[in-house]
């Protein structure tokens, strides 16, 4: 059972506006001696686990392959925990192609550390939802029956996994800092359904539908009849593939155009529903991501600062039914 007073958050929620990264957290796979000149010697692309890290390395592994083929230079996977730590590889030019959320993105960008390349699609959509969720024999319906709850976030880097529930919650004047009794990050959205799940909080923000990834988990099978939507946040634009600052433009255009002809491989298509359940993968500009900055700014986020939180993480538990 999750244990934390609502005065320790207190500490993260404004904190989480004000600090980027000061801490340098680097990739799990111990990326340090990459290339980071403009034709590296091999190419690291970072991830972010929505389920288990050995999971999204081995899901990812056929698209690591086929880009090392098409640019004949070896491509590797690396995982980090946090979207702080990936942030932080891709400035310190760890890793050269990230798998960056849309916050994360603007975080990196706003840090001259990533250059977006594409944007993703997902059932047909280039933009989602943050949604709320509770469980089923809670008695939870609508978020006004949340006030003196427990909630778990994902991440303070997550758009759909903090900034703009966040954000929305407090259009409602439900402040997340007083509203609720508890509060956490999970550190993955899948985390967050499962905190809910197993009755560790009352409510939960993540990206909608992240039910799904713990569907296909025989001891989650029952996950949508046990968890349940009660609420959504405004539209927020898909995630993107980026690549480090400094690399060459020539580089770069053979890397998206790798990308553009793997996603249309029956492969491809497995592979990238196996990762993020992507369907597509489309081109994209800084500009299609002024909505972030928009909710950020009106959150008061100074993206210039922002550093990986010390809040605590939701504990692995075996399903409670």
């Amino acid at each position: 059972m999750i244990s934390m007073q609502r005065r320790a958050m207190l500490l993260v929620f404004p904190a989480v506006a004000l600090s980027l990264l000061t801490a340098c957290t680097k990739p799990e796979n111990g990326n340090a001696g990459v290339n980071a000149s403009a034709t590296p010697s091999k190419l690291v692309f970072g991830f972010v686990p929505s389920v288990e890290a050995d999971k999204i390395a081995e899901n990812a592994q056929p698209m690591a392959d086929f880009l090392s083929k098409e640019l004949g230079i070896p491509v590797e996977t690396s995982t980090t925990p946090e979207y702080a730590g990936l942030i932080e590889a891709m400035a310190s030019k760890q890793v050269d192609i990230g798998s960056l959320p849309p916050l994360a993105y603007v975080i990196a960008k706003d840090r001259n550390a990533a250059e977006i390349m594409l944007k993703t699609s997902r059932r047909g959509s280039l933009t989602y939802h943050a949604m709320f969720t509770v469980r089923a024999d809670s008695g939870i319906k609508t978020l006004a029956d949340t006030k003196g709850k427990r909630i778990a976030f994902v991440d303070p880097s997550s758009a759909s996994g903090y900034l703009f529930p966040a954000s929305y919650l407090k259009g409602k004047q439900m402040d997340p800092e007083k509203w609720f009794s508890q509060t956490m990050f999970a550190g993955g959205h899948d985390s967050a359904i499962r905190a809910v799940y197993n009755g560790d909080v009352d409510v939960a923000a993540s990206y909608d539908d992240a039910r799904n990834k713990l569907e296909k988990q025989s001891a989650y099978k029952d996950v949508k009849t046990k968890v349940v939507k009660i609420d959504q946040t405004r539209e927020i634009p898909n995630d993107t593939i980026s690549v480090r600052t400094g690399l060459s433009p020539e580089l770069t255009a053979k890397i998206k155009a790798a990308f553009l002809k793997y996603k249309a491989t029956p492969e491809g298509k497995k592979t990238l529903d196996d990762v993020y359940e992507v369907d597509d993968l489309v081109d994209a500009t800084d500009a299609d991501f002024d909505p972030v900055r928009e909710v950020a700014a009106s959150m008061k986020v100074q993206l210039e600062n922002f550093k990986k939180s010390t809040a605590p993480k939701a504990p692995a538990a075996a399903p409670k039914k």
